[in-house]
């Protein structure tokens, strides 16, 4: 989603998801009283964006529409470190932890927290068997991947629940599918509460939802928006 200019009676704003972000207040001229006169020296910051407006909405006439809102105040950034303790447990809990090697219902051989050779060393070979702390040490490696996958994906600011709940769906889903989705596109638009949304599309298998995945999914979302996610464990 780009920027936008939409000019009312009190004021031209310059739009992103619904929202005025900065704006150019009108008033009265002192040689015309029928004239608004407008300070357009900001504008030109308008127009050198990296996604500049594209198109303007004019309402005319007195009322005739409410002003915007303003935009609401932007997330703090990503906490460093990576995937916070929620967003460990969800995965984990979902993922399960089988210390022996198996085959997925699609007959890939996984072991660990849902660890396949695709996602790299150890490769996953049959009667392939390994501890707990092995599987935490594939894990956090495996994770590193996602974690850097959704930095170079997503140019907006993220919250910590916000950046572990889009590396659990990635980890879950691939980045591949994240980079082509309208999640993805949703949320460095500025919709997060669109994005958030997404989530819960991603829920199935071979045109079939499954439970297990409308969970997580739920999960996820909740995660995202900092709503109380263990009630889908």
């Amino acid at each position: 989603m780009g920027t936008w200019i939409k000019e009312t009676d009190q004021a031209i704003y310059l739009m992103q998801g619904g929202y005025w972000i900065s704006r150019l207040t009108k008033y009265p001229s002192k040689t015309n009283p029928s004239e608004k006169v407008l300070n357009a020296k900001a504008m030109t910051s308008w127009f050198t964006r990296s996604d500049p407006p594209t198109a303007m909405t004019i309402s005319s006439g007195a009322g005739a529409e409410p002003p915007p809102m303003p935009a609401p105040a932007a997330p703090e950034p990503t906490a460093a470190g990576g995937i916070n303790a929620d967003g460990l447990k969800l995965v984990t809990s979902f993922e399960g932890l089988e210390l022996e090697a198996y085959q997925d219902s699609v007959g890939v051989w996984t072991i660990g927290y849902g660890h396949t050779s695709m996602a790299g060393p150890p490769k996953v070979v049959p009667g392939a068997a390994i501890t707990e702390a092995e599987a935490n040490a594939i894990l956090k490696r495996d994770l590193a991947k996602f974690e850097q996958g959704v930095r170079e994906r997503v140019s907006v600011a993220l919250t910590s629940n916000q950046f572990s709940a889009l590396v659990s769906f990635c980890f879950n889903v691939g980045l591949g599918a994240f980079g082509d989705s309208t999640l993805r596109r949703k949320l460095n638009g500025g919709d997060y509460g669109g994005a958030a949304n997404e989530f819960l599309r991603w829920d199935k298998a071979g045109g079939q939802a499954l439970p297990g995945l409308t969970r997580r999914r739920k999960a996820e979302r909740a995660l995202f928006l900092g709503e109380d996610h263990t009630q889908f464990l």
